[in-house]
């Protein structure tokens, strides 16, 4: 039986050879009759005639192989294990049940064991993979925004001269603050608890926005969104006297613009 999940990956200096084999199956494919053909080592050619439908699924293969060096081939079963949706996603399977239990990849369960979507797992990657890629160009990882910052901060607007939109900022705000949770906050929902103090239901998230997110990024967030350093800071007070959490790093970044 094939296997559910294959992993291919190539050398960094065969990708150009990808490219070129995926642009001479692109024109292949366009012909009634297409084909490959070999010559062994005694001379004799060996050709197999391939519907077009086939060589448009290996160029789309040799095309994936060129732009990152490694593809992975996914039967198109339905629901898969928590084990194969973490080498899609590329994390670690304790990561694959911690996006189960936040709810943001839906599962079922067969028995004790737990099958999740293809689709759902598709979906969620996309998501992660932008979300990672924003990460990437502002110089953040999201993976450490699961644990209270403690890298150095710089109390300047570090964003303010890049070319991204405001909702770029927001989806990596809001991607850490509604993480852990099932019910999830907007931007102006945010804006609104932070500007009033008036947490309501929000409390656990507004506790997850001001000691999980980066201080870099608390502060391009109220600044985007015309948020004054002083009610950024009454805010971190409020919620740190309901919930006793703290960040000492937003709390020195607070002291140096304030």
């Amino acid at each position: 039986m094939a296997e559910d999940l294959i992993r291919l990956k190539i050398e960094s200096n065969d990708r150009d050879e990808a490219r070129k084999g995926a642009d001479f199956l692109d024109r292949a494919a366009i012909l009634e009759h297409g084909g490959l053909f070999v010559t062994q080592a005694d001379g004799e050619i060996l050709a197999a005639e391939m519907p077009p439908s086939l060589l448009r699924a290996m160029k789309s293969t040799l095309t994936a192989l060129a732009e990152t060096g490694e593809v992975l081939l996914l039967r198109s079963d339905p629901e898969i294990s928590p084990e194969k949706a973490a080498e899609i996603l590329g994390i670690s399977r304790p990561l694959v049940y911690q996006r189960m239990d936040s709810g943001k990849l839906p599962f079922r369960l067969v028995g004790r064991h737990r099958r999740v979507l293809v689709n759902d797992v598709m979906i969620l990657k996309r998501l992660e993979d932008r979300r990672r890629g924003l990460a990437d160009a502002l110089d953040f990882d999201p993976d450490e925004a699961t644990s209270p910052a403690t890298k150095p901060v710089t109390t300047s607007h570090p964003f303010s001269n890049r070319a991204f939109r405001p909702h770029d900022i927001d989806e990596l705000v809001l991607g850490t603050t509604n993480a852990p949770y099932r019910r999830t906050m907007s931007a102006t929902d945010l804006v609104a608890s932070i500007s009033s103090t008036d947490w309501r239901n929000w409390i656990a998230h507004a506790a997850t926005f001001f000691t999980e997110v980066r201080p870099e990024l608390v502060l391009e967030f109220a600044r985007r969104h015309a948020i004054p350093i002083q009610d950024l800071a009454a805010s971190y007070e409020s919620m740190k006297s309901t919930t006793g959490e703290s960040s000492p790093a937003l709390e020195s970044a607070l002291e140096r613009v304030a």
